[in-house]
């Protein structure tokens, strides 16, 4: 009895699995490009932004010195979203600190929903 409870709930855990993984929507590549290139428009975003999780959460880069981290990630998130992007999270990293020392240090982050 056991073993068949067991075997249910692996079926249903892979079930719900497959379909989470089929029902989300990825973003095309035309997408993620305008989204990026209107983030590379900004001064306060020097580099490229990197997309991670499979195109759910978008790192930006940004000069800590210069910028308040947490305005940095509600400003890439309204770009994001005139651009279609309504289901990511906006990362905001320590620009420099990646390029001195490879250490990618979290200063903010934000849901664009």
């Amino acid at each position: 009895m056991k073993r068949n409870i067991i075997i249910i709930l692996i079926a249903a855990c892979v079930g719900v699995t497959w379909y989470i993984a089929n029902s989300t929507e990825k973003l095309t590549p035309e997408i993620k490009s305008a989204a990026e290139n209107a983030i590379l428009e900004q001064p306060e975003f020097p580099a490229r932004p990197v997309w991670w999780h499979d195109d759910s959460v978008m790192a930006v880069g940004v000069v800590p010195d210069s910028v308040n981290p947490h305005h940095a990630a509600a400003k890439a998130c309204e770009i994001i979203k005139a651009k279609g992007v309504t289901t990511a999270i906006v990362e905001i990293y320590d620009v420099v600190k990646i390029q001195k020392e490879d250490d990618w240090d979290q200063l903010a982050a934000d849901s664009c929903q």
